[in-house]
C-alpha cells in the first residue's frame, strides 16, 4: 500500500513490484513491447543505477515487513466479519481517551537512528539522486525546471562549512519530493496521450513551475535561519522552526501532488475504494509529520543551542529574555553566546546585530534576505546550464571508448595518459615521483636528451611507486615532436620549480596525485593553451602573478589609511570607518601578504606576454561574478560560487585586489558626505568571510600534512609561496609593516565613472546626519491644529501610546484625521520615528459612541503595508470627553499597549501640570497652565531671544542625556559616564513633552554626535581596566604595563586615568604616575609597534630635556612653567617640544599657541614613575610603610612650616595692634588737649 512505504521510497501503482524489476524493467502504455535504441538504453541504465541506490536507503525494517505481512492478512476479507473487529471496536469505544493520547503520541513518534544516517548521507545520496534527475530531465524537459532549482539549492547547502541538522531534514524532506520524479523513468514519451486524452507534460508542466518556486522560497528560508547568531534561533525558535516546518509540510504535499499525477497518468482505473484508503493513510500521515517536525528540531538541537535554552528557561522564558536587556545581556554574557570574551565582557557590535535579529519580524527578515540570495540563485543555476552546454575538446584530450586496460585509460590528456599508462601506476601515485616524471617528459618533448640531472634528483628517493605493487621509475624514452611555441616554457619546467607544479595537482595536499586531479587539473587550463604552457604558468607565473597581486594590495591599504591618517574621512564616517579597518581581519591579511616570498626574477617579459591574457581574464572573471552577487561575500557558499572550483590560494590575492579597491573607493567617497551607518558592515563582513575562507584551508592542510611529517608548520610556510607562514605560526608575526615598503598610493586621481556608478547604484551609500524633515509635515498640521473641522473625528490629535509591560512611551505623537464620506477616515501624522500615512474606517455603536480602526504606515501609503512598517490602532471615541482610547499593535501581532488621543496642541505639552499639582489646587494648575502656554505661543510669534535661548538649551542638555544614554547601552559603561536617576527622570521627562519634529530631530543630533565619538574596539574589543567600561574618545595606554611583545596593555577611560587599577590576565600593579600614552583616535594594529616605541623615546627624551634644560620650558596653552607630571606632544609636525601641563590637558576647550598642535594630537604623560612589576603581600606592605613614613614625614615638616608661618603672623598682628593702641592713645591725648583748651 502507499501508505506503509517509508519516508523517501518510491511508490508504484504495482504492489507486487520489487526494487528490481521497480527499476530495471520498462512498461510501454500501448501494450506492445518495443525495443529501444542504445542511447536510451545508457540513459535507463542511469536511471536504474540511481534508483537502485535510493532505494537502498530506504529499504523497510523486518519489523515493518512483518506487520505489513499482518496487515495483509487482514485487509483481503472483509474485516467487518471478523469476531476480532466487534471485540477491538468495543475495546475503543469503552477506552477511547486512552486510546487517543496512544495515537497522538504514536504519531509524534520520530524514528531518529533514520534520521541521523540520512543527515550523514546526505551530500553522497544527493549527489546520485541529482545525476539521476539529470537524466529524467533530459526525457521529460517539463521537470528541468524543478530538476534545476533543487540542485541549485543542495549545491548551495553543500558549499557551506557548518551545515544546520535542522536545515538538512528539510531538504531530507525536499529530496523524498524530488525521489519520486524518478518514477517517470517508465514513462518514454511526455507527449504521449493518457486514457483522458491529457499528456503528461501538460498535467505536471504548472506543478513544477509551482515546486520550483517553493524550493527557491525553502533554500532562502534556510539560507536566512543558518545566518542567524544562536540567540535569535532559540528566542524565536517558534517563529523560525514554525517556518520551516511549514515547508516540510509543503514538500510532503507536493510529494503526494506529483505521485497522483503519474499515477492518473499510468493508472486512471484504479478503484475508487482503493483511492480514498490510500488518500486517508497519506491524510493520516501528513497530520503526524507537523508535529514529527517540531519534535524532531528538538532532537536535533546543539549542545550549545541546549545550554542556552536551559538559561533562557532559567531566566524567565524567551519573552522576558527578548522584552528586559538586563537579562538579554546576561545571555550575551554566558559562554555559549560566543559574544562575551574569556573575561565576560560583551562585544557590542555582535550584541546590537542580535537585537535587530529579536526585533526583525521572519517575513521580513526574508524579504531582506531574498534579493541578494536570488542573485546567488541564478548564479549557480547559470554555471549548471554552462557545465551542462560547453563541452570544451582539446587537441591534446583523449576520447575515452572503454575502461579495459587499467587506471591510465581514464586519463583525459594523451601526455599524462601516455605517461601514466608506460610507468604503469594504479590509481593514484606518490607526487614527487609523478611531477619529476612529467618534468622529465616534456624536457624530452621540447628538445632537451640528457635525463641525468632528473636520475640525480632521484637518487635520494625511493625507488618503487607508493601503491606497493607498481614497477620501478623509469623514464620515457621517446621523443616527441617539438613545438616551437612552447619552446619558452623550457627554463621554467625546472626542477627547482618541481614543488609549485606539485601543489598545481594536488589540491589537497595530501602528497598523492590520482586520476580525477590530474583530469581537473588538465581541463582547467585556458582552452588556447597547451599543457605544458599550462606547467609553465604553476611553476612560474602563478609566482608572478600573486607578487604582483600582492604590490597592489599593499599600495590600495596605504591609500586607505593614509585617507585615515590626513585626517580626510568626512567627521561623521569616522566611527564606521574605524569599525572597518580595526577588525582582526586586518591583522590577518597584513600577515597573509606580508609571508609572500618576492618574485624575483629579472627578466619577466616573456612570461608576462604568455600569461597576461589569463591573468586578466580570470581578473575578469572574478569581477563579473562579485558584480552578480552584489560584491557581498556573506558566507562560504557564495565564496565559492565566485571563486570556482578549486583551493582558495588559487584566487586569493586577485579576489582581494578587486574586493579592497571597491573598498577602498568607498572610502574616497567617505571623504565626501555622510555614509548611511551599516554601509560598511557587508565590505567588513565580505573581507571577513574570505580571510576565514583561507584559516579553514590552513587548518585542512595542517591536519593533512601531520600525517606526512612531526612538523606540518614547516611544510605550511613552504606551501603557495609561503603566504600561509605567519597566518600558521603567530609568534613569526610580531613585527609590523615596514611603512616604505609599501608602493605609491593607489588611484590617487579620480574614481573611475564606472566604478562610481555600480558603488552608488548598490544602495543607500548616503544617508542624513541630522532629520530635520519632520519639522514641514508637522508646520501643516500644526497651522490647523485648533480648527474643528468637519465632524467630530476631523482635526488634529496628539497623545502617546505606551507598552503595556512597563508603561513607557514613545514620546508624544500627532494626528490629522479626515473624515470622508460614510465611514472611511485617511489623514497624515508624524511621531519621533517618521512621518506617516493612516487609513481606517469608523462605526457607530449601540449606545450612539463611536468605533475606529485606524492602520498606521511609515513613508507609504497603509494599502502598501507589505512594503513598509506599519501598526493598528483599535479603539473609540468618548463623546463627552472627547478622548481617543483603545490599544495599538504592530500588523499581525497582538496588542503592544493602550493609547490616548486628546484635542491639545503639541505645544501645551511642556507645560502640561502634573498630576500632584492638579490634586494640591486645581485652579492653580490650570491657571499656571493657561499663561505659560500663552505666554510661549507669544514668544514664538514674536521670536524673542529668550525663546531661541531656551530652545537652544533645552536642544543641548536633551542631546547630552540623549547621547550618554545611548553610549551607556551600547558600551556598556560604569562609573561616572552613567546617568543617574535625576538625569534619566529629566530625559524622560524632556522627551516625552518635546514635540514629535523636535524629538526626531534631537535624536538624529545625538546619533549624529555618536558617530563622530572615537570607539576605541582595537582587534578584540577594548575596556577600561579601572571600570570594565567601554573605552570612547580618550584612550589611556601605559606603556609600563605592557607586555614584552605588545600584544597586552592596562588601558584606562578618561574617568580613570588618575586611579590605580590591576588586571587579572595581566603580572602588572597599575598606578597613575606611571608613563603612559594618551591617544584620541583609533590604533590599528599596523601603527601599535612604532607607536608605542615611538612614545616610549619621546618620554626618555623629554626627561632628559626638563632634567638639563637651562632655558624656561612653558605650557604651550598657559604659558605656566613645567613640571611633571606633564605631557608631550608625540606628532612630528609639533616636534619634539610640545609640552602641556596637566592641568590645561584636562580642559576640554584649551587654546594652544601653538598653531600645528591640536586636541586629537597623541600624548606622553612624563612624570616620577613607579615600578609596575606585580608585588608580593610582604613586599605590598613593606613598600607601604616606607610610603606612611614619608608622607608622615612630609606631614611633619609641612605641620612645622605652617606652625612656624602662624607664629609669625601672630606675632606681626600683635605688633600692629601694639602700633594701633598707641595711635589710639595719642589721639585719645590729643582730643583732651583740645577739649581742655576750649
Amino acid at each position: 500500500m502507499l501508505a506503509r512505504l517509508p519516508s523517501g521510497s518510491l511508490q508504484s501503482s504495482s504492489p507486487t513490484s520489487t526494487p528490481a524489476t521497480l527499476y530495471s524493467t520498462s512498461s510501454n502504455m500501448s501494450g506492445s513491447g518495443t525495443q529501444i535504441d542504445s542511447d536510451d538504453a545508457k540513459l535507463q541504465s542511469s536511471i536504474d543505477a540511481a534508483a537502485q541506490s535510493v532505494w537502498k536507503e530506504t529499504q523497510v525494517s523486518k519489523f515493518q515487513s512483518s506487520l505489513d505481512k499482518i496487515e495483509d492478512k487482514i485487509m483481503n476479507k472483509d474485516p467487518t466479519d471478523s469476531a476480532y473487529y466487534a471485540m477491538g471496536s468495543k475495546l475503543v469505544a469503552e477506552n477511547s481517551t486512552v486510546v487517543q493520547k496512544v495515537v497522538s503520541a504514536a504519531a509524534t513518534t520520530v524514528n531518529f537512528k533514520s534520521i541521523e544516517d540520512g543527515i550523514k548521507s546526505f551530500a553522497e545520496s544527493s549527489s546520485i539522486l541529482m545525476k539521476a534527475l539529470d537524466a529524467v530531465s533530459q526525457v521529460h524537459p517539463a521537470v528541468a525546471v524543478v530538476v534545476l532549482a533543487f540542485k541549485a539549492i543542495v549545491t548551495l547547502e553543500l558549499k557551506r562549512r557548518d551545515n544546520d541538522h535542522k536545515v538538512i531534514v528539510i531538504q531530507l524532506k525536499m529530496k523524498d519530493m524530488m525521489t519520486v520524479l524518478l518514477d517517470l523513468r517508465s514513462i518514454k514519451d511526455p507527449k504521449q496521450l493518457a486514457p483522458d486524452g491529457t499528456t503528461l507534460e501538460g498535467r505536471i508542466q504548472g506543478l513544477m513551475g509551482r515546486i520550483a518556486k517553493d524550493i527557491d522560497e525553502c533554500g532562502n528560508a534556510c539560507q536566512t535561519y543558518t545566518r542567524k547568531h544562536v540567540l535569535v534561533k532559540v528566542l524565536k525558535s517558534i517563529s523560525w522552526e514554525g517556518k520551516l516546518a511549514g515547508y516540510a509540510d509543503l514538500f510532503d504535499q507536493h510529494r503526494k501532488d506529483i505521485a497522483f499525477a503519474i499515477n492518473m497518468h499510468t493508472t486512471l482505473g484504479v478503484e475508487s475504494a482503493n483511492v480514498k484508503l490510500e488518500s486517508l493513510a497519506e491524510s493520516v500521515r501528513a497530520i503526524g509529520e507537523g508535529v514529527n517536525m517540531i519534535n524532531l528540531f528538538r532532537m536535533l538541537d546543539s549542545p550549545r543551542e541546549k545550554e542556552i535554552m536551559e538559561l533562557v528557561r532559567v531566566n524567565g522564558g524567551p519573552k522576558e529574555c527578548m522584552e528586559n536587556d538586563a537579562v538579554l545581556k546576561k545571555l550575551a554574557a554566558s559562554k555559549a553566546s560566543h559574544l562575551a570574551d574569556s573575561e565576560g565582557v560583551i562585544d557590542p557590535v555582535k550584541l546590537d546585530e542580535v537585537r535587530k535579529g529579536l526585533k526583525e519580524d521572519v517575513k521580513d527578515a526574508l524579504k531582506n534576505n531574498y534579493a541578494l540570495f536570488e542573485k546567488k540563485l541564478e548564479l549557480q543555476k547559470q554555471q549548471f546550464i554552462e557545465e551542462m552546454g560547453l563541452t570544451v575538446k582539446r587537441e591534446s584530450d583523449r576520447v575515452i571508448t572503454a575502461i579495459t586496460s587499467g587506471p591510465h585509460d581514464r586519463v583525459v590528456d594523451k601526455d599524462l595518459h601516455q605517461i601514466w599508462k608506460e610507468m604503469n601506476w594504479r590509481s593514484s601515485v606518490k607526487g614527487r615521483h609523478f611531477v619529476l616524471a612529467v618534468h622529465d617528459y616534456f624536457v624530452q618533448k621540447l628538445g632537451a636528451t640528457s635525463t641525468q640531472d632528473t636520475q640525480d634528483h632521484l637518487d635520494h628517493l625511493e625507488t618503487h611507486s607508493d601503491n606497493g605493487g607498481g614497477t620501478e621509475i623509469s623514464f620515457i624514452t621517446g621523443k616527441a615532436e617539438v613545438v616551437d611555441d612552447d619552446l619558452w616554457t623550457l627554463q621554467y619546467i625546472s626542477l627547482p620549480r618541481v614543488p609549485a607544479i606539485l601543489e598545481a595537482f594536488d589540491d589537497d595536499g595530501s602528497g598523492f596525485i590520482n586520476v580525477v586531479e590530474v583530469n581537473e587539473f588538465t581541463s582547467s587550463r585556458p582552452q588556447d593553451w597547451s599543457l605544458v604552457h599550462w606547467l609553465a604558468y604553476w611553476a612560474e607565473g602563478w609566482h608572478y602573478t600573486i607578487w604582483e597581486y600582492r604590490n597592489k594590495i599593499c599600495s590600495i591599504l596605504k591609500g586607505m589609511y593614509g585617507l585615515v591618517d590626513r585626517m580626510e574621512i568626512h567627521s561623521a564616517n569616522r566611527s564606521i570607518v574605524d569599525l572597518y579597518l580595526s577588525s582582526s581581519t586586518f591583522k590577518e591579511l597584513d600577515q597573509l601578504i606580508k609571508s609572500v616570498t618576492p618574485y624575483t626574477e629579472a627578466n619577466t617579459a616573456v612570461l608576462e606576454e604568455k600569461i597576461r591574457g589569463y591573468i586578466d581574464k580570470e581578473e575578469e572573471r572574478l569581477k563579473s561574478n562579485l558584480q552578480k552577487v552584489d560584491w557581498n561575500i556573506d558566507g562560504l557558499d557564495t565564496l565559492s560560487l565566485i571563486t570556482g572550483r578549486g583551493r582558495i590560494e588559487r584566487y586569493i590575492f586577485p579576489l582581494l585586489y578587486l574586493v579592497l579597491r571597491r573598498h577602498f573607493w568607498m572610502l574616497r567617497l567617505a571623504c565626501q558626505d555622510t555614509f548611511a551607518e551599516d554601509v560598511l558592515r557587508i565590505p567588513a563582513q565580505s573581507i571577513s568571510t574570505i580571510m576565514s575562507t583561507v584559516l579553514t584551508r590552513i587548518r585542512n592542510l595542517s591536519a593533512v600534512l601531520k600525517q606526512r611529517s612531526a612538523d606540518p608548520s614547516a611544510l605550511i610556510g613552504n606551501v603557495a609561496f609561503g603566504m600561509f607562514k605567519l597566518l600558521n605560526d603567530s609568534k613569526l608575526a610580531v613585527d609590523e609593516f615596514d611603512e616604505d615598503a609599501y608602493l605609491a598610493e593607489f588611484g590617487s586621481g579620480d574614481i573611475p565613472e564606472e566604478e562610481l556608478g555600480s558603488i552608488t547604484q548598490a544602495g543607500s551609500l548616503f544617508g542624513p546626519l541630522a532629520d530635520n524633515s519632520g519639522y514641514g509635515e508637522a508646520e501643516s498640521l500644526d497651522q490647523d491644529e485648533l480648527l474643528e473641522g468637519d465632524g467630530i473625528l476631523h482635526g488634529v490629535w496628539t497623545g502617546y501610546t505606551y507598552y503595556s509591560d512597563d508603561g513607557r512611551s514613545d514620546g508624544l505623537m500627532q494626528f490629522n484625521i479626515i473624515h470622508t464620506e460614510g465611514s472611511k477616515l485617511r489623514g497624515t501624522g508624524i511621531d519621533r520615528l517618521d512621518v506617516y500615512h493612516m487609513e481606517g474606517e469608523v462605526t457607530l455603536t449601540a449606545e450612539n459612541g463611536l468605533d475606529l480602526i485606524l492602520k498606521v504606515a511609515y513613508g507609504l501609503q497603509p494599502s502598501k503595508s507589505d512594503e513598509t512598517f506599519a501598526f493598528e490602532f483599535t479603539g473609540s471615541l468618548n463623546t463627552s470627553t472627547l478622548e481617543l482610547k483603545g490599544t495599538w499593535a504592530v500588523v499581525g501581532y497582538p496588542p503592544a499597549g493602550p493609547f490616548v488621543l486628546i484635542r491639545r496642541p503639541t505645544f501645551a505639552y511642556p507645560f502640561l501640570y502634573s498630576k500632584s499639582e492638579l490634586s494640591e489646587n486645581r485652579a492653580r494648575a490650570r491657571w499656571k497652565f493657561a499663561i505659560t502656554t500663552i505666554r510661549q505661543q507669544v514668544r514664538r510669534q514674536w521670536w524673542s531671544w529668550s525663546y531661541f535661548k531656551d530652545r537652544m538649551e533645552q536642544r543641548k542638555r536633551y542631546v547630552e542625556l540623549r547621547l550618554r544614554m545611548d553610549i551607556e547601552q551600547l558600551y556598556s559603561v560604569n562609573g561616572a559616564a552613567r546617568l543617574s536617576s535625576d538625569e534619566i527622570l529629566e530625559l524622560n521627562s524632556t522627551g516625552e513633552r518635546l514635540h514629535p519634529a523636535d524629538g526626531r530631530y534631537y535624536i538624529s543630533l545625538a546619533k549624529k554626535a555618536m558617530r563622530m565619538l572615537c570607539i576605541h574596539r582595537g582587534l578584540f574589543g577594548l575596556y577600561c581596566d579601572g571600570c570594565y567600561s567601554g573605552i570612547i574618545g580618550q584612550r589611556l595606554i601605559c606603556l609600563d604595563c605592557m607586555t614584552a611583545d605588545l600584544s597586552n596593555n592596562v588601558d584606562m577611560c578618561e574617568f580613570c586615568m588618575d586611579h590605580t587599577a590591576s588586571n587579572e590576565s595581566l603580572s602588572f600593579e597599575h598606578h597613575p604616575s606611571h608613563n603612559s600614552l594618551l591617544i584620541f583616535r583609533t590604533l590599528y594594529n599596523r601603527k601599535r609597534k612604532v607607536t608605542i616605541t615611538n612614545a616610549r623615546a619621546l618620554i626618555t627624551a623629554g626627561k632628559e630635556t626638563l632634567g638639563s634644560s637651562d632655558n624656561k620650558i612653558e605650557c604651550v596653552s598657559c604659558s605656566c612653567p613645567i613640571e611633571m607630571p606633564c605631557w608631550l606632544c608625540i606628532e612630528w609636525e609639533c616636534g619634539n617640544d610640545t609640552f602641556i601641563c596637566a592641568a590645561c590637558q584636562k580642559k576640554k576647550d584649551a587654546a594652544y599657541k601653538r598653531y600645528s598642535h591640536t586636541s586629537t594630537h597623541s600624548l606622553v604623560r612624563l612624570s616620577h614613575t613607579v615600578a609596575s612589576s606585580k608585588q608580593t603581600v610582604e613586599e605590598t606592605l613593606g613598600s607601604l610603610n616606607s610610603r606612611l613614613t614619608e608622607d608622615l614625614a612630609d606631614v611633619r615638616s609641612r605641620v612645622e612650616k605652617l606652625e612656624a608661618r602662624v607664629d609669625q603672623r601672630i606675632t606681626a598682628v600683635e605688633q600692629r595692634l601694639s602700633k594701633m593702641e598707641e595711635l589710639l592713645l595719642q589721639v585719645f591725648t590729643s582730643v583732651s588737649s583740645l577739649q581742655s583748651s576750649s
